[in-house]
């Protein structure tokens, strides 16, 4: 699934944080996991391990500094994370 997500109007976004959550978890979890599940990462498996990885990813990869406690439903789904991303106004990649 490539082009524009039709849900964020992002190019590549939806696909892009796919992508880290399957690498904050070791690919314990695939992408048709998440899509499985609706996008839901703890319908998926995502342990607490993986949330961790996956915030420090987020920082990384968008520069998005994101707060466990007040942002635990954003990180709840895979359009959270694009939400959360997308409010930040940190859609592009600045590493």
């Amino acid at each position: 699934m490539t082009g524009v997500d039709v849900r964020t109007g992002e190019t590549g976004l939806r696909e892009r944080v796919e992508s880290l959550i399957v690498l904050a978890t070791g690919r314990a979890v695939s992408v048709d996991d998440l899509r499985d599940c609706a996008g839901s990462l703890d319908a998926a498996g995502v342990n607490s391990i993986a949330y961790i990885n996956l915030i420090e990813a987020l920082d990384r990869q968008f520069h998005v500094v994101v707060d466990p406690e007040r942002d635990a439903e954003a990180l709840s789904s895979v359009d959270g994370i694009v939400a959360l991303i997308r409010s930040a106004g940190s859609g592009e990649d600045r590493a």
